[in-house]
């Protein structure tokens, strides 16, 4: 599950500001402000370029992990939920699946949100 704000509500953020909308308050420092807009557009733009395809992933993962077909969000709860109530922990039998899923799912995040971050640890 993508994190929030999605690429799309970042550029509809983006739109509002360049379009003057006196309702979002921002720093007075336009250097900051370009920053915060580039890296917006660049979040939105590798969301696009990558699709639909690590949420699809990641649905079908919990699916079968959980062994339940609801929304991903409520999928993503159950394993929150269950991973603080102990269960998925080492010593069980869906811990590697689970442990997997989780490092994927963090990797697919972090190439949308700062993808440079991975090169020097050769996750690229």
């Amino acid at each position: 599950m993508r994190d929030r704000p999605t690429g799309e509500e970042l550029l509809a953020l983006v739109e509002r500001i360049e379009g003057g909308d006196g309702s979002i308050i921002l720093p007075d420092d336009e250097r900051y402000k370009e920053l915060m807009i580039a890296g917006a557009r660049a979040i939105a733009e590798r969301q696009r370029d990558i699709g639909d395809g690590p949420e699809k992933r990641e649905l079908r993962e919990l699916t079968r992990i959980l062994g339940a077909e609801v929304p991903l969000a409520d999928l993503n709860k159950t394993l929150a939920a269950a991973i603080r109530a102990g269960d998925h922990g080492p010593g069980t039998a869906d811990s590697a699946a689970v442990g997997r899923h989780l490092w994927q799912t963090a990797l697919e995040r972090v190439r949308e949100s700062s993808p440079k971050v991975l090169g020097p640890l050769g996750l690229e």
